[in-house]
């Protein structure tokens, strides 16, 4: 019997599209849950015809790319990784604010960094996936646990490889976990959420029907066409402040308006039980913040709906809460990730090998190469459960 656990699964970054990275070096590995990844063909049936008989008279394979979504637990040096697929742009942590990873939207909102994906199923082979980029990232939280993600890829060209230099078993990313307990949700800032559970959702829409062209098995890049950010909240309610501003009018006269609840003025905050001494001498957690552009009312950048109250027998009074990430009206990024963590670097596709002195001070954002680049479908096809589904990149 072959067993899950056998698996490998990392990706590593490339310095540009078309040139998979290839020392072991750049790879990181992940622990996962469960996976769907890998080469995705295109196959169809010749169709009837008048005079073909009952039964299909041929099939054949018309492309094929490669991809798939990865149900894991993050962890902080593979998600800062992730962070900075689904932005576009990233910047090292300065001195101070010490160890802290950003990541945000380039000058090109739709650049985004080039992946190589090494897959082993069960330790029996080895394939390869390049020129892949992050399509959609889900981080889920629930009171009293971990919190947990799903990831999506989108790719070009599936390889079979040999794994002998791969060196998995030692770089496969076991860090810290973050934890519910260990978080802190307040909308807007300073006013503390009763959040039972939630998640937020990057998607990059990638439309593969216009990735190939006549002449070729494989589609000619991964391009992306558009992002969305989404965040739920499952939300305990004991007064009608929030309900009515969601519901009825943000201004809450006592009537229905045609406005909508726009607040960006919120924190979204996870931490690890884990800790580190930082590079100036002080104990941190691990942690990721996720931010919008920090406004309130008609400059706020994240509009508010809410599902109507469904009321359960011997259960409390809960709202569904669904916040819209917009276009910054001042044309700033409309939202900005940080992670603390002691990674050294995110910007670690120089000459296709890692080294601590490949760090950047500065944001780097992925130039796209002359040729069409490839982009991420909006989100995984299928993923593992089911549900759909930044700035040091490539240069």
């Amino acid at each position: 019997m072959v067993s899950s656990e056998s698996s490998f699964l990392g990706f590593g970054q490339q310095n540009v599209k078309g040139n998979p990275a290839t020392f072991d070096s750049v790879f990181q590995y992940l622990l996962f849950r469960r996976s769907n990844f890998g080469p995705q063909n295109i196959s169809i049936p010749l169709g009837g015809e008048v005079g073909g008989g009952a039964v299909e008279r041929n099939v054949v394979k018309v492309g094929v790319t490669a991809g798939g979504a990865i149900e894991f637990i993050p962890r902080p040096d593979t998600l800062g990784h992730m962070f900075y697929g689904v932005t576009g742009q990233y910047t090292a942590p300065g001195d101070p604010p010490y160890n802290l990873h950003t990541f945000d939207f380039a000058t090109d909102h739709f650049s985004s960094p080039y992946y190589t994906v090494r897959y082993s199923p069960g330790g029996l082979w080895g394939e390869q996936y390049a020129d892949c980029r992050f399509n959609f990232l889900s981080l889920e939280w629930q009171a009293a646990n971990f919190v947990t993600g799903t990831v999506g890829l989108q790719g070009i060209t599936p390889t079979k490889v040999s794994t002998s230099n791969w060196g998995a078993l030692a770089k496969v990313d076991s860090g810290p976990q973050f934890l519910a307990p260990k978080g802190a949700i307040e909308l807007p800032t300073g006013v503390s959420a009763k959040v039972l559970a939630g998640s937020f959702i990057a998607t990059a829409a990638i439309p593969m029907d216009q990735q190939f062209t006549v002449g070729n098995y494989y589609p000619a890049g991964v391009d992306i066409t558009q992002r969305a950010f989404v965040l739920n909240l499952t939300v305990k309610i004991t007064d009608e402040d929030l309900y009515e501003k969601a519901q009825y009018d943000p201004a809450q006269s006592g009537a229905w308006a045609a406005n909508i609840f726009k607040e960006a003025d919120f924190l979204l905050n996870f931490k690890s039980d884990k800790t580190f001494e930082d590079d100036g001498a002080v104990t941190r957690n691990y942690e990721f913040t996720i931010a919008a552009n920090g406004s309130s009312g008609s400059g706020a950048n994240v509009a508010w709906t809410a599902q109507p109250l469904e009321l359960i027998a011997q259960r409390q009074v809960v709202m569904q809460l669904q916040g819209t990430f917009l276009a910054d009206p001042s044309g700033n990024t409309p939202l900005t990730i940080t992670l603390r963590t002691d990674y050294p670097t995110y910007a670690t596709a120089l000459a296709g090998s890692w080294s601590p002195s490949a760090s950047a001070s500065a944001s780097v954002s992925p130039t796209p190469s002359a040729s069409v680049s490839p982009s991420a479908s909006e989100s995984p096809s299928e993923s593992p459960s089911g549900s759909p589904s930044a700035s040091a990149s490539p240069s």
